[in-house]
């Protein structure tokens, strides 16, 4: 882990406190018609946390990669320590602004935010990991995942159609009501644990190969 830290620098933990600083400062002085929990805490930290992990959760596209695939005891538990080290640096700063938000709006609940974000956070940054162990092209990940972010946030309309309110990214934000948002954050958190396993295929399928 301290190695991994080293690796990662101090970039993501800067960056993570000034977007949660810049979000607190715009939440306090913004006004009351935008749901300033589910705007930040579903759209705005999980796609942040999904861009940290594509970027510094590097698989393939590390330098490193060749020389820890032929001497490392595992690949897939390295990728795995990589991801919970940056999963976890951003959800502390994610949490820290649960807090700040709970203190500025009063209506705020902690644990209606905590579903909120891991659901859509863990979605989204697995996918990202999914798809970096299949690429060696540097920043795919984080372009395949924006793209499918802004397609999202951009086909709310679809939301008349009941079947899309159980697979959209956003469902508090959207408004969609019990149980359909459990659900919907539980299938997300099913989608996740899928795209692991996936990762996990593809490199037991490539040392195979080997």
């Amino acid at each position: 882990m301290k190695q991994e830290l080293k690796i990662i620098g101090v970039n993501p933990i800067w960056i993570s406190a000034l977007l949660t600083g810049a979000f607190l400062v715009v939440c306090a002085t913004g006004g009351e018609n935008v749901h300033w929990g589910y705007l930040g805490f579903e759209l705005i930290f999980p796609f942040y946390l999904s861009v940290v992990v594509g970027e510094w959760c590097k698989t393939r596209t590390d330098p490193m990669f060749e020389v820890i695939a032929a001497q490392g005891k595992s690949i897939f538990r390295w990728i795995v320590r990589r991801f919970l080290l940056l999963f976890g640096l951003v959800s502390i700063f994610a949490l820290a602004g649960m807090v700040g938000v709970m203190l500025l709006k009063a209506n705020m609940s902690f644990g209606d935010l905590v579903i909120t974000f891991f659901p859509t956070a863990f979605f989204l940054a697995s996918l990202c990991v999914l798809i970096s162990v299949t690429t060696r092209v540097q920043h795919i990940p984080t372009m395949i995942v924006g793209i499918l972010w802004l397609f999202s946030v951009m086909s709310i309309s679809l939301l008349r159609f009941k079947i899309v309110q159980y697979f959209y990214l956003f469902a508090r934000y959207a408004e969609i009501q019990e149980p359909l948002w459990i659900i919907n954050k539980g299938w997300l958190l099913a989608a996740g644990m899928v795209f692991w396993v996936c990762i996990y295929a593809v490199i037991k399928k490539r040392i195979f190969e080997k």
